[in-house]
């Protein structure tokens, strides 16, 4: 079955308290930056691993967020940006935060890169139990 993408305008109603909208591009995200992170969730979600329209809807504007992000991201740091794959500690002076990420997300360039950013990782995790294999028993036998 096929889903229909939700639009700009479902993306701002779902993240309304989420990225400052508006047309000036030096403060605000405009619906440019929305449209390239569509047309990049695009390339990147699976239809077939989802049920419902409402279940797509909702893993395509978290993904469409995360790449919203990461441009975002890259459009401030310019030439000089380098990527930031996943972090598991930092500290500035006497302060430190740590954090672990699963080995079968470090182990997979897509997953870590989705860890990257809030949106990605909670896109994350509605997408692992549909990446698991659904495995039942079915009573039967053969014939000779």
């Amino acid at each position: 079955m096929a889903y229909n993408a939700p639009t700009i305008e479902n993306f701002k109603a779902y993240f309304f308290r989420d990225f400052p909208y508006g047309t000036d591009p030096n403060t605000s995200v405009l619906d440019a930056d929305i449209a390239k992170a569509f047309g990049q969730t695009n390339v990147n979600i699976n239809q077939a691993l989802f049920s419902s329209q409402e279940d797509f809807s909702i893993g395509y504007l978290l993904l469409a967020a995360h790449w919203l992000v990461i441009d975002l991201r890259m459009s401030s740091q310019g030439l000089s940006g380098a990527y930031s794959w996943v972090t598991t500690s930092k500290s500035v002076g006497s302060v430190s935060e740590s954090f672990q990420v699963p080995d079968r997300v470090l182990a997979n360039p897509e997953f870590s890169m989705l860890a990257q950013t809030n949106y990605g990782a909670k896109y994350l995790q509605l997408l692992l139990p549909r990446l698991t294999g659904q495995m039942f028993g079915v009573v039967g036998s053969t014939r000779p």
